[in-house]
């Protein structure tokens, strides 16, 4: 493809596709909104960043900051693992944090098996001094007149030699017994943090993994049916799931450390040894040093995120505030404000020129993105919509829903707590998007049955899909993680099973608290309330209107009998 060709095929996609779908909304004309535009944009911006290394520089920078101890060393991959799929993909988090892994825990293996050579020499040369004293010392009792030097001359090659293989087996001994036992438990708990702070990350904001998209999709679409708004977007789940996402972290952080460094390791306050902190350091160094100073194209891209931020932010406050209230009710969304910023990557330059043109290239162009972006995930949301959109027209969820009905007769956060157990370990070998596309409207036909705020069990059933961390085949994150050999089922299997029921019961907690204070998950919408009567009347009717013809036959018949009977013969 030429670079005039290109150019055509960018300008068109901005006038064909992004500029009507921000302009439409600002010209107070109704366009088309909807959750997949809303994904499109944040895995386009999602890409840029991964396109100029700004993940990367954010995550080495953090981990400067951290010691060598396992404590400290596990913490500073989990935070910016935790921070960065909070925005990115956690598959694109994951893969990008396991090669930083690897090398740190490649050079801590090389210091520790430095410092083993250095104690065995020193252990060596002593021994080594006490038998040359000892062997003095017997030659002079045994054979005062004669000189003690042929003696030793005879004697010190072949203690030395045997001295030097005796050394070399012990230490490459000691070298084996180290990495089989605290090395080998330091890597795994490398390893599976990586990927559970990518999964854990996902639940902190809208954008952070597809089954939050669906959820909001779903969510709009049920309170829809009664003319209401959701009231789910980015600043509602920023402040009901970000300190649930971030206690889940530190959950999660302390349970790695406790189960494979124990308890003292936890109480520990210490940054570890000064010797292994400067060889973490220095590898971290050497990564940055790779990326060069920070570059005009990643400023951008950070004023670019902070804009984009702000605006998701602001568009709907509390009190009925927000630069949303410009418009009217509904013609401005969360996938307004990123297309608007997206459309700005294309146009932007980057301050690096084009080997082709000369010119300067722009912070995203459609060929890299077409090569790049992540179509599959894409399409599986757009699967997921059509699957739920399907389970609710069908009556498929009021059916399942109606079966549900026997947890009734349950405490709120009991029946919340149980289903969410159910779904969680029901995830872990299905797909995460799929269940929740599945269950949603499922849940939502059982609140509004039980008389309980649909949002109760939305957000439940979207956050517990995500909390899978027993199985490889449950996330992503999971599968690349046990690919590189550190780990195997069994390790992932005795760590994630506490850990799926801690956070599964952090989130019931947070919900039936915090969420519930902040949304009021307690009450029923009375749209909700008189929209359930006027079914249930109407299926009333439905089923009276169905026996009517039967009684109208069984009466017409009477008459006529009566009639026939009264007739003068």
């Amino acid at each position: 493809m030429s670079v005039f060709q290109e150019i055509l095929l960018v300008r068109n996609t901005l006038i064909i596709v992004l500029v009507p779908l921000a302009a439409l909304p600002i010209l107070f004309i109704d366009g088309s909104k909807d959750t997949m535009i809303f994904s499109f944009s944040c895995l386009s911006f999602a890409l840029t960043i991964e396109r100029w290394n700004l993940h990367r520089r954010i995550a080495l920078g953090c981990l400067l900051l951290t010691g060598s101890s396992p404590k400290w060393l596990t913490l500073g991959f989990m935070v910016p693992t935790w921070f960065l799929s909070m925005w990115v993909n956690n598959t694109s988090a994951t893969a990008m944090m396991i090669p930083v892994a690897s090398a740190v825990l490649k050079q801590l293996a090389e210091l520790e098996s430095a410092q083993a050579s250095d104690k065995f020499g020193e252990d060596s040369n002593n021994t080594h001094q006490k038998e040359l004293a000892q062997m003095a010392d017997d030659s002079e009792d045994d054979q005062q007149g004669e000189s003690s030097s042929p003696h030793l001359d005879k004697k010190r090659p072949d203690s030395g030699v045997r001295h030097s293989e005796h050394d070399a087996e012990a230490m490459q001994d000691a070298i084996s017994i180290s990495g089989s036992s605290e090395f080998r438990r330091l890597c795994k708990a490398l390893s599976l943090c990586v990927c559970y702070s990518a999964t854990i990350g996902g639940t902190a904001s809208l954008t952070g993994t597809g089954t939050n998209l669906v959820m909001q999709g779903q969510a709009d679409e049920v309170f829809a049916t009664y003319h209401l708004d959701s009231g789910v977007n980015f600043l509602t789940w920023i402040i009901c799931c970000l300190p649930m996402s971030f206690t889940c972290l530190v959950i999660a952080w302390i349970w790695l450390v406790f189960h494979f460094f124990g308890l003292r390791e936890v109480l520990r306050f210490s940054c570890g040894d000064k010797t292994a902190t400067e060889a973490t350091r220095s590898i971290v160094r050497k990564e940055l040093h790779k990326l060069g100073p920070i570059t005009f194209a990643e400023k951008v891209i950070i004023g670019h995120f902070i804009l984009m931020l702000t605006l998701w932010l602001t568009m709907k406050m509390p009190g009925g505030f927000g630069w949303g209230q410009i418009f009217q009710p509904g013609f401005v969304s969360n996938s307004t404000t990123g297309v608007i910023v997206i459309a700005s990557l294309f146009v932007f330059p980057s301050n690096t020129k084009n080997k082709a043109t000369g010119s300067p290239e722009p912070l995203m162009t459609w060929q890299y993105l077409q090569d790049n972006y992540p179509w599959q995930i894409w399409m599986l949301l757009g699967g997921a919509f059509a699957m739920a959109s399907s389970c609710q027209k069908s009556g498929l969820s009021a059916w399942f829903g109606a079966r549900l009905t026997a947890v009734a007769s349950l405490e709120p956060w009991l029946m919340l707590l149980l289903l969410s157990l159910s779904i969680s370990f029901m995830t872990e070998i299905t797909s995460n998007v799929a269940t929740v596309s599945i269950l949603a409207p499922i849940m939502a036909q059982l609140a509004i049955s039980l008389q309980v705020n649909p949002l109760y069990l939305l957000y439940a059933t979207a956050l517990t899909c995500s909390m899978a961390f027993m199985l490889p085949v449950a996330t992503a994150p999971n599968a690349i993680v046990f690919a590189t050999g550190y780990i195997k089922i069994k390790d992932m299997v005795k760590a994630g099973l506490i850990l799926n029921v801690l956070c599964v019961v952090t989130m019931c907690i947070f919900i039936s608290t915090w969420f519930t204070f902040i949304l009021g998950l307690d009450v029923l919408p009375p749209e909700m309330l008189l929209g359930e009567a006027e079914v249930n009347l109407t299926q009333t009717n439905i089923s009276s209107s169905a026996r009517a013809p039967k009684q109208s036959v069984a009466a017409t018949e009477n008459s006529t009998d009566l009639f026939l009977t009264n007739l003068p013969i």
